[in-house]
């Protein structure tokens, strides 16, 4: 994000329209979330993992929910491995 869009965001959060949507609200909280952490290491995410993965196997958008999670997993093979079988594993038990 550039610094233009970023003060066009806290101009909008100042300067508030009548009703904010909660798309709105979801990505000022990413916006957020990306100034505090820009990235998170792969035990922050192993510690995290179970959560991630339950909340995609209950049909909510977990990239949505942990947008940095989501973007470990893109760039990080090894921690996108444990993603996979982890999902696989809850799945399966899940059909039997």
């Amino acid at each position: 994000m550039n610094l233009r869009a970023f003060i066009k965001k806290i101009q909008n959060i100042i300067n508030p329209p009548k009703e904010i949507s909660n798309e709105t609200i979801l990505g000022f909280l990413r916006v957020l979330e990306t100034l505090e952490a820009e990235e998170i290491s792969c035990d922050e995410l192993y510690e995290k993992l179970d959560q991630y993965v339950e909340r995609e196997v209950d049909k909510k958008d977990a990239a949505l929910l942990m947008p940095l999670m989501r973007e470990h997993l893109d760039t990080c093979t090894d921690c996108c491995e444990e993603y996979e079988a982890l999902l696989h594993i809850i799945q399966e038990n899940e059909q039997k």
